[in-house]
């Protein structure tokens, strides 16, 4: 299946005027954010409060982003309707973009990690995706150039897991790191984007249209949190 509904489903984030926001640009910059403390996400990030449309069957808001223990919670909170999402105020050109992460398991739901920046459909849209679909266990991995899409899909265990991109001139490596810091490739592709982005996370659950079922799988009801225990940018 081609996945032509992500050019609509983050159409929406038009409204926040994704771009480079507050903070400059910057090639190759270090980032960190271990989620220590409590609280909403912090000022380095800004957290959506709005509506994507189809195929999204929740809303994001405040009340789903929290911290806990060390790590950011984005909650899909199934009696609401409401799903949790923050991006970065600031914009990165290149580097290596990682996190350690515990994916949501209910039937559904997507658990992301990517850069973002344009108008959803058309060619200003720059997308680089990690996507934990289909109950967790599905890896899907993207890269959007101008408003056209390549992606991968793998199979994927659940639980804790260190997984990352690096963004080069010329080249795109989606990548998972073990317990001693070794990496391993998923997939390497070759491909040239430029273009400025902001980087995000959220947890959201489908709308059970043909649209999201084919992408995330039928949603039965189920929510819950996804966990993120730190990200890292250099």
């Amino acid at each position: 299946m081609t996945f032509d509904l992500r050019r609509a489903s983050r159409a929406a984030l038009l409204i926040g005027a994704i771009g480079l926001g507050a903070g400059a640009a910057a090639r190759a910059a270090s980032f960190f954010d271990n989620f220590d403390g409590t609280g909403g996400a912090g000022s380095a990030w800004e957290t959506a409060t709005w509506h994507n449309g189809a195929p999204f069957g929740c809303g994001f808001a405040y009340s789903e982003v929290w911290k806990d223990s060390g790590s950011m919670v984005l909650n899909v909170n199934a009696g609401t309707g409401r799903c949790g999402e923050i991006r970065t105020w600031q914009s990165f050109t290149y580097g290596k973009f990682t996190t350690r992460l515990k994916a949501s398991t209910f039937a559904g739901g997507n658990t992301s990690f990517f850069l973002y920046t344009g108008t959803a459909g058309t060619a200003s849209h720059f997308e680089i995706d990690i996507e934990l679909i289909k109950g967790g266990t599905v890896l899907h991995t993207n890269v959007w150039k101008g408003g056209v899409q390549n992606y991968r899909q793998y199979p994927i265990a659940t639980g804790w897991q260190t997984l990352g991109f690096e963004w080069r001139e010329n080249f795109v490596r989606w990548f998972t790191v073990d317990a001693r810091g070794s990496e391993t490739t998923i997939r390497h592709q070759i491909i040239s984007v430029s273009t400025p982005m902001r980087l995000m996370l959220n947890h959201w659950r489908g709308d059970n249209s043909p649209d999201a079922i084919g992408f995330v799988g039928q949603w039965n009801g189920g929510g819950g949190p996804a966990y993120y225990d730190w990200v890292r940018v250099e």
